[in-house]
C-alpha cells in the first residue's frame, strides 16, 4: 500500500504527511463527507487556503442538511493523526468533531480559522478594490 500513498497526483499535500487522510479515513471507516472535512483541513496550508475550509465548512453543512452520521469509531486514530502531523489545535478539533459527528463544532472551527487566518488578508482586498473604484471615479471626474 506504501507504493500507491508515494504516488500523488497535482502536488505533494498528502505524500508529505506523515499520516495521510485516506489512512485516517480507511482505518476508521469514516464516511465520504467526514473523509472530504479531513482532507480539506489537513491540507487547507499546504494547497488551497481559504477555499479549502470553505469546502469543510460545505461538506459539514451536507453532512447536517442531509442528516448523515458517520461510524461510531474511537477517536484515539484522529489523536495520533493530528500528533504525528503536527496539525494545530483547531485543525485537529475539527478533525476529532467531524469523527464524532459534531459538524456545527466543525463549522464553528473552521469559521475560526477563516477568521483568524483570513480576516485581513480580506479587508487588504476590499481595502485595494475600494482604493482602486475610487482612483477609476476621480479620474472620469477629471
Amino acid at each position: 500500500m506504501k507504493e500507491v500513498l508515494n504516488k500523488e497526483i497535482g502536488g505533494t499535500h498528502y505524500k508529505n504527511m506523515k499520516m495521510q487522510p485516506i489512512e485516517l479515513i480507511a482505518l476508521a471507516n469514516l464516511n465520504f463527507l467526514q473523509g472530504c472535512i479531513i482532507k480539506y483541513i489537513s491540507r487547507y496550508k499546504n494547497k488551497n487556503g481559504k477555499e479549502d475550509i470553505e469546502k469543510a465548512i460545505h461538506n459539514a453543512q451536507l453532512a447536517i442538511d442531509l442528516h448523515i452520521i458517520g461510524p461510531d469509531t474511537s477517536i484515539n486514530e484522529g489523536y495520533t493523526y493530528c500528533k504525528i502531523n503536527k496539525l494545530s489545535n483547531l485543525q485537529s478539533t475539527i478533525i476529532i468533531s467531524t469523527m464524532q459527528n459534531d459538524y456545527y463544532k466543525v463549522i464553528k472551527f473552521c469559521n475560526a480559522i477563516l477568521k483568524k487566518e483570513y480576516l485581513n488578508y480580506d479587508l487588504w482586498l476590499f481595502n485595494n478594490i475600494f482604493t482602486i473604484i475610487n482612483r477609476k471615479k476621480l479620474i472620469l471626474y477629471l
